[in-house]
């Protein structure tokens, strides 16, 4: 038993190197095509192509590094999650350093760039994108509007990835949502403040901007980890009985499609036998039975009388696992029935 406990942290530590490894890279090139189109491109492309920048990028990202760690690749985000119970406080600690030490290198990579240029470039006197209020505001926002703006974009934002990724959201499109949402945030508030809504890109400017630079970085920690929190909680109220275990969604995108199938499964075994369902229940034990078969059908023939959801060993609500198909094993509202809740579907490394 010791052996095969030490075996399984062993496996999951490696794979929380990976993840890492992942989320320092995306938001390395989430850093990189932001903070590098406001310094080398901001001239050319105005509000509108910074914004898309991050935007696109961050589309990109989910698509590419999800599979890996979720594409976390902001702190906000992370912690949101992490409030959500949908990440382990070890591996939250772990994205978020990773985060800011690809932040950072990427913000060294625009520097040097920007610096090979026919005029060369000065951080602490161009900037480099980094975020800022009062006269460091584009137009002059002072703390206060700067405060509020973060907050409020950043929730937002965490609250369409928390929705974005939750177990009835539409499989496929959570990076569409996402990408489309960091566009719009930076649309709003990059005349504010230049737009933070991620810690991590605010860190990464002002190690080399300095002075004014480090000294307002705490509003664009503050306000977006508090914008995180509350749309963590917002989110857990509008949809208490989703909430899914840490174990079991360690990661925001992974797997998502087989994930959210186990769990509107699970959900719906936790239903009483003889009913009554909700409307439409009988068609989503079919639907999911079918999907988990890989059928694509119900498991009847068009024009067949469906089985309904309360036949736990037809094919439309199949297949279960054997334990529960064993007569009488599932009984609501007993000990052992919330046990197997807990238990089933199985965790995957």
């Amino acid at each position: 038993m010791a052996s095969a406990a030490a075996a399984e942290t062993d496996e999951r530590d490696q794979t929380l190197v990976k993840r890492c490894v992942a989320e320092g890279i995306g938001s390395f090139f989430l850093v990189l095509a932001g903070v590098g189109t406001i310094v080398l491109a901001g001239d050319f492309v105005g509000t509108l192509g910074v914004a898309l920048a991050f935007g696109l990028m961050l589309l990109v990202l989910v698509y590419v590094i999800g599979p890996v760690s979720g594409c976390h690749v902001n702190p906000a985000v992370t912690v949101g999650l992490w409030a959500a119970n949908k990440i382990r406080s070890k591996d939250a600690v772990a994205y978020v350093i990773a985060q800011c030490v690809g932040a950072i290198l990427a913000s060294a990579t625009v520097w040097l760039i920007a610096d090979a240029g026919p005029f060369g470039y000065s951080a602490g006197v161009q900037g480099l994108g980094a975020n800022g209020y009062g006269t460091h505001s584009p137009i002059g926002f002072g703390l206060g509007g700067a405060f509020l703006s973060e907050l409020v974009l950043t929730g937002l934002l965490v609250f369409t990835v928390l929705g974005a990724t939750h177990i009835e959201a539409p499989v496929g499109f959570a990076g569409l949502a996402i990408g489309l949402v960091l566009t719009v945030c930076h649309l709003i508030s990059i005349p504010i403040d230049n737009t933070s809504v991620n810690p991590a890109r605010s860190l990464g400017p002002a190690v080399f901007v300095g002075g004014w630079a480090l000294g307002q970085l705490w509003l664009f920690i503050v306000a977006p980890l508090l914008g995180a929190l509350l749309a963590a909680v917002i989110h857990r109220v509008l949809r208490p009985e989703f909430g899914i275990r840490t174990s079991t969604a360690e990661r925001a995108l992974p797997q998502e499609s087989e994930m959210r199938i186990a769990q509107e499964t699970a959900r719906l075994m936790r239903m009483p036998l003889g009913g009554p369902y909700p409307a439409g229940a009988e068609q989503r034990f079919e639907r999911v039975g079918a999907e988990r078969a890989g059928t694509g059908r119900a498991g009847t023939e068009r024009g067949a009388p469906a089985t309904g959801g309360n036949d736990r060993s037809s094919t439309a609500a199949g297949p279960w696992p054997a334990r529960d198909q064993e007569p009488g094993s599932r009984r609501p509202g007993s000990a052992r029935d919330a046990d197997r809740d807990r238990d089933w579907p199985h965790d995957t490394p």
